[in-house]
């Protein structure tokens, strides 16, 4: 697609900004339901790469914003995606685009709570945590038993496990935030916490809600079943630097 092919971009087109593996999936799939996709990149190894494999695509700088109304912002598109690989740039893209139709959507992934906050501020209209879409997935996955069978008798109990720690009385994390709480001394991923006083639902450590940790809660981690088991032990002891670091 040249500059001049720009002009055929209609408003159910969705443009994507980031052309990195992420960019070319989120294409793909955009393509498959039927929309008119184009990804653009201001890399021309990139682009020639990307038409190589069938893809809508094309240079642009996306700090130009005449290049951005030229491809329909402001103007006939409708959706965005910015998916660069640096927070950076998925930050200034959001607010040129913000800038140029106070209507637009724009998509973007962030990497943690901070990066979504800014991209929030800047614009964006919905943001994505891969982190956390993963932390969901497994937990959806956990509450089917044919498919915990499944990964017991591969992944789990083989390389990496996962468990319940519930915290007892008097602990030390106790009043502790799950929201900062990332068990630095142990190798393990705290994917969240089960509060059985309000529901047995798992409030993930990715969701930016300050929980306070409180005894009876169930710590839900992920990781290597030694480092598990010395996590168990540290909190049956209430080993405070261990726990905390202080």
């Amino acid at each position: 697609m040249s500059g001049a092919g720009y002009a055929l971009i209609d408003q159910c087109a969705i443009l994507v900004f980031g052309c990195s593996a992420l960019g070319q999936a989120v294409a793909e799939q955009l393509t498959s339901r039927g929309y008119p996709t184009y990804l653009f990149s201001n890399d021309m190894d990139e682009v020639s790469d990307l038409l190589a494999k069938g893809f809508d695509a094309a240079h642009l700088d996306y700090m130009d914003d005449e290049r951005l109304r030229a491809v329909g912002i402001g103007k006939r598109v409708k959706t965005i995606f910015c998916l660069f690989s640096e927070e950076s740039k998925n930050v200034f893209l959001t607010l040129s685009a913000r800038a140029l139709e106070p209507e637009l959507k724009i998509v973007c992934v962030s990497e943690s709570s901070v990066s979504s906050r800014k991209l929030i501020a800047a614009g964006a209209s919905k943001v994505i945590d891969p982190y956390e879409i993963s932390g969901r997935k497994v937990h959806e996955l956990i509450t089917r038993p044919m498919i915990v069978d499944m990964l017991e008798q591969t992944v789990f109990g083989k390389y990496i496990d996962i468990a319940q720690i519930e915290i007892p009385e008097n602990s030390c994390l106790t009043g502790e935030s799950l929201f900062t709480q990332e068990l630095k001394n142990h190798k393990v991923i705290l994917l969240g916490v089960v509060d059985i006083e309000l529901s047995e639902e798992l409030i993930f450590s990715t969701s930016g809600i300050k929980h306070k940790l409180d005894a009876g809660d169930m710590l839900v981690v992920i990781g290597p079943e030694k480092e598990i088991a010395r996590l168990k032990e540290d909190i049956q002891h209430d080993r405070k630097e261990e726990l905390l670091g202080r």
